[in-house]
């Protein structure tokens, strides 16, 4: 049981953290990303160690560890995890960080390079404010590659923050978080296994933890940035994240929940906005190439978040954004 009591509790103290990552087949830029952990300015007095748990059982990321290893700064530990999967890889980061005997975990993607205060301004943040237990950071983009400006304007990329420094939020994401491992060993909070191939699997741990008094707290400062290249950065694949965001956000509103006067007011309001999507897409060409490709998008999304309201199911992420690949 997720236990209610935890915001009354003392604060553990920041005395190792493991920056780590979960990888699949993508041995180049998980190298970027090392690269960029080698480079983190580390606050005094804390101990870094660096997890890598590949979830391809060739450990096709074993050779990239092997090369950087030699001149690393930190004790790099590498594990693979055979059973395929978000959440399955996950859970055996978060258990290999308990057996690494660290007191908190630092999370970013295998596609993100981190600025070189990002550990510094998170773990700044945690010490500073006293209901800060969890703390998550912005994750913007940068391009692997010369691209058309209609595409690295899309909204998909283009990634913005209002949030103010300390501001409290209930859900945020793998892609830049820091939290203390307490969360898993006091309040047995994992990822929830019914997400394995979706995706979502982050913000519902973190929504869950958020619940049980673990305060989400952000820093705009805490920076990554993730790569993306021409498997990304082209219509098909930003049309998908589109419709994949949409579908998923509602599988997560209304998952284990009952037909209610809510959720179909909800279906009636999207059904009506995917159809004024249908006239407003085609007349946004008018004002050209990236206006149009962002109305595309969100027309996309709507269709996503319709979609996933009446189903109600898990969608396999890997197969519609991934072309398939899910071994």
């Amino acid at each position: 049981m997720e236990n209610t009591q935890t915001q009354n509790l003392i604060k553990p103290e920041i005395k190792s953290i493991a920056i780590s990552c979960n990888t699949f087949l993508r041995p180049e830029i998980l190298e970027k990303t090392l690269k960029s952990i080698a480079n983190l300015k580390i606050p005094k007095g804390v101990e870094i160690k660096v997890l890598v748990v590949d979830n391809d059982a060739n450990a096709t990321a074993k050779p990239v560890i092997d090369y950087i290893k030699a001149d690393f700064p930190f004790e790099i530990i590498y594990k693979i995890e055979e059973k395929r999967g978000l959440a399955n890889a996950r859970n055996r980061l978060l258990q290999e960080a308990i057996n690494l005997g660290v007191s908190h975990i630092a999370i970013l993607d295998d596609d993100d390079v981190a600025d070189e205060n990002w550990i510094k301004n998170l773990v700044e943040l945690y010490q500073t404010q006293d209901n800060a237990y969890i703390i998550s950071g912005p994750e913007y983009c940068c391009f692997d590659g010369e691209f058309p400006d209609y595409l690295t304007n899309n909204n998909i990329f283009v990634k913005k923050t209002t949030k103010k420094k300390g501001e409290i939020r209930k859900v945020c994401s793998t892609h830049n978080a820091m939290f203390p491992l307490k969360i898993v060993t006091e309040s047995n909070i994992w990822f929830d296994k019914s997400f394995v191939f979706m995706g979502g699997e982050d913000g519902d741990f973190f929504y869950r933890a958020g619940k049980a008094g673990y305060t989400i707290v952000f820093n705009p400062d805490a920076i990554v940035r993730e790569i993306n290249g021409k498997d990304r950065v082209n219509v098909r694949w930003i049309l998908s994240r589109n419709y994949y965001n949409g579908y998923s956000g509602s599988y997560l509103q209304y998952k284990n929940k009952p037909k209610t006067l809510k959720r179909h007011l909800y279906l009636t309001k999207l059904f009506f906005i995917c159809i004024l999507n249908l006239i407003i897409t085609p007349l946004s060409l008018i004002l050209g190439a990236t206006v149009f490709f962002n109305v595309l998008g969100l027309s996309s999304k709507n269709l996503g978040k319709f979609i996933g309201a009446i189903k109600l199911q898990p969608m396999n992420y890997y197969e519609h954004l991934n072309g398939g690949v899910n071994k």
